[in-house]
């Protein structure tokens, strides 16, 4: 069989990853016959394990994942003998082709899930629509072969980690075509990445195979974000926690962790963060810090204006610029309604009508409100028709602006914008006593949500806390699928929660929340949850 020479170099520098095209659709065939003939075609690799190649449906397509350990003398006779090199690490490379097998199939149940992301349409629009048939193959080998294929292919006299020899074209039986994995490669650089050298291999099974279904991050810098969000995308879908290579490349060269698996922590403040004193814990406030030196990018996202957010992450050291949130760091305020990107820029604001802050302190005169307060959030300012012990309360205990008391709804209109109405009360039951009034008087005028059990928040119609942060991700260029694990409690989060790729709420979120979150916490927040979903899902 005939192979197109000259391959297409991918990356430079510490890793180095080709993708190459042929006119073939296996490269053990290739590598075998290229002396011997079509005898000879099994004699590069170790077919001793019956179960290697076995065939496996997903639906009505049969699928084959055949995984080979190849020999640069050819000869299968002695497993142990043939490369990659057992080395002082003592791999065993059938148990490691067994254990590739498992991932390769599991990548190829994923691949042609019903999953409707993206990413995941991305990739499927590379097979045939019809398809009874569906093969991959994977080569695990030495530096030395793969260095003799590197020289071959793309005269070059070096080993790299990982090639891929797409097939030419699909057709109802689709091979995809080659993924080479240089275990000695592999090896080396799962001891510096600080992982197993399984995790190794299906960091290079997955890029190797996003190659053959097309992707190429050499292209352009979107094809580079387009190929590490796929990456991160089908690591994250199996469960795997490590970080692709595209994006680990990127991340040595920027100085960040490569270990880490998201990018960005989006983070509540009322019942996530924060306790139930309103302040960060000393464990909790020790994984933000930890966090943050990897080079996560923590956003606040809150209800609270931007002055008592920078207030609460000042009980632990948390505010300004190198901490979580300050004048100068991204964020998501009042419910979304104030949105700050990199710099402190202003990035998109939204105001209440008129008529709904007017109709709502009207409201309050009524008697069924008796003992409940109610404010205007303005910004970084409050302001109220009457004084209340509840509203000295969210100042004191909640770090949010005093509430200045003024003469009417009419001076407050002329004198300041209004971006949501909070109303708050003594207990929770005096708060779900009047909120289906709330909700019948705004229906299709203002939204209604709940982050504290004390409170309730009206907001401009159209807007919510998820919207906020969307448009926050946006303007930090930021893949919320791939890049983000955002974490909360409230009614409020919850939508927050499903717009990204890891959505965690905490073990005292609402039900609504819960319901919706990729993973629920078995801590809550006077517990350091927070603490608990950076290990589990961030670092």
């Amino acid at each position: 069989m005939t192979w197109t020479r000259g391959g297409e170099r991918v990356r430079g520098g510490r890793y180095a990853f080709v993708r190459v095209s042929s006119s073939s659709s296996s490269l053990s065939s290739s590598v075998s016959s290229r002396d011997e003939g079509e005898d000879d075609d099994d004699e590069g690799y170790d077919d001793e394990d019956d179960e290697a190649g076995e065939s496996f449906y997903v639906g009505d397509v049969e699928c084959v994942c055949d995984v080979m350990v190849m020999d640069e003398e050819d000869d299968a006779d002695d497993v142990n003998s043939a490369s990659p090199s057992r080395g002082g690490g003592g791999v065993d490379v059938r148990a490691l082709r067994r254990e590739v097998e498992e991932d390769a199939r599991a990548m190829i149940r994923l691949l042609l899930s019903a999953s409707s992301t993206p990413g995941m349409k991305r990739m499927r629009a590379a097979l045939p629509r019809s398809m009874s048939h569906l093969e991959l193959s994977v080569a695990l080998c030495s530096d030395e072969y793969i260095r003799s294929l590197n020289a071959g292919f793309r005269s070059k006299d070096s080993a790299t980690d990982v090639l891929s020899f797409p097939a030419e074209s699909f057709g109802p039986m689709a091979v995809l075509g080659d993924v080479v994995v240089s275990v000695d490669t592999a090896s080396r650089q799962a001891e510096e990445v600080g992982h197993s050298l399984r995790d190794e291999c299906r960091v290079l099974l997955v890029h190797g195979t996003l190659h053959l279904l097309g992707l190429d991050h050499e292209l352009s810098e979107a094809d580079a974000e387009v190929m590490a969000a796929a990456e991160q995308e089908v690591l994250s879908a199996l469960g795997w926690k490590v970080t692709g290579l595209t994006r680990r490349a990127s991340g040595d060269a920027d100085g960040v962790d490569v270990s880490i698996q998201r990018r960005v922590l989006v983070v509540d403040l009322d019942g996530t963060l924060l306790n139930g004193k309103s302040v960060i814990t000393p464990r909790t406030a020790d994984a933000l810090r930890r966090a943050l030196a990897s080079g996560v990018e923590v956003v606040v996202a809150t209800g609270k204006a931007r002055p008592a957010a920078i207030r609460a992450a000042a009980t632990a050291g948390l505010s300004g610029s190198r901490g979580i949130v300050g004048n100068e760091t991204p964020g998501v305020f009042l419910q979304g309604l104030e949105v700050y990107g990199r710099g402190g820029a202003l990035v998109y604001e939204a105001s209440m009508s008129q008529d709904v802050t007017r109709d709502a302190f009207i409201m309050m005169q009524d008697v069924v409100h008796k003992g409940l307060a109610l404010t205007a959030f303005c910004g970084d300012t409050c302001a109220t028709l009457a004084s209340s012990s509840l509203l000295d309360e969210l100042h004191h205990t909640f770090h949010e602006p005093v509430s200045e008391v003024v003469p009417s709804v009419d001076d407050l209109l002329a004198t300041r914008g209004v971006r949501k109405l909070l109303l708050m009360g003594p207990s929770k039951a005096s708060i779900d006593g009047v909120r289906s009034i709330w909700e019948a008087a705004f229906k299709g005028r203002a939204e209604v949500t709940q982050a504290v059990p004390t409170m309730l928040e009206i907001l401009p119609l159209g807007n919510d806390k998820s919207r906020g942060v969307m448009k926050l991700l946006h303007s930090m260029n930021v893949n919320p699928q791939m890049d983000v694990c955002a974490v909360g409690d409230g009614e409020n989060d919850a939508e927050m929660l499903r717009v990204v790729g890891c959505g965690v709420a905490m073990s005292n979120a609402s039900e609504k929340t819960k319901a919706v979150a990729d993973h629920v916490l078995e801590a809550s927040n006077d517990e350091d949850g927070v603490a608990e979903a950076i290990d589990r899902f961030v670092l």
